[in-house]
């Protein structure tokens, strides 16, 4: 099915061979059936994650629990649509067209408006997208809260900025280990909000 949209389809049934297909090949995801997979997953992932970033989508059982720290880059439930799993595969492939910024352990999808955090992807409102390409774009520098209300909302009025106040906790929630002691988007008070990135960035 893949395969009659285009996309080159390589199968693999052992750890050790799914690890030298990676290394070899090069693809650009990778589809892990774990009800059907002859290994640990979570080794599987955790050995991929040492020499190769290439994202991951895990299927599972209606009965299992995703377990972030594995490593997938999404999950999909049996029972599911061809069109949902091309549509989950879509999302992970990379678009040529599509404009990424990468700041640290942080990486925005511009196009997908889709941030990447410590393997969690999380999908974003397009004002929620805007509002993160603007920090990504200005890290480092204080940004007021009258700029980002008429960069994102195009709007001066700055009587009631509680939507503004939602989306930085949502946005935290997508790019903190714990948004109520925030490392990245900090609150300065009486002057506005800074990005930082890691200190890999």
């Amino acid at each position: 099915m893949l395969e009659e949209r285009g996309l080159g389809v390589v199968t693999a049934h052992t750890r050790r061979d799914a690890l030298t297909c990676v290394n070899q090949m090069g693809p650009d995801a990778v589809v892990l059936d774990k009800p059907s997979v002859r290994f640990d997953p979570a080794r599987f992932c955790s050995a991929l994650r040492q020499g190769s970033d290439v994202p991951v989508l895990m299927l599972i059982t209606q009965d299992d629990q995703i377990d972030r720290a594995v490593g997938a880059r999404g999950h999909l439930r049996y029972p599911f649509t061809e069109r949902k799993l091309v549509s989950r595969i879509d999302r992970l492939i990379p678009d040529p067209d599509d404009e990424v910024l990468r700041m640290g352990d942080i990486v925005f999808s511009v196009k997908q408006q889709s941030v990447i955090y410590s393997a969690r992807e999380t999908h974003l409102t397009p004002k929620q997208a805007r509002l993160l390409e603007i920090f990504m774009r200005h890290p480092g520098e204080v940004l007021t809260r009258a700029y980002l209300m008429k960069q994102v909302w195009d709007t001066e009025y700055l009587g009631d900025t509680r939507t503004l106040d939602v989306h930085i906790h949502w946005l935290r929630k997508a790019i903190e280990d714990d948004p109520k002691s925030p490392t990245h988007l900090l609150t300065l008070r009486r002057r506005g909000y800074r990005f930082e990135p890691s200190d890999e960035a």
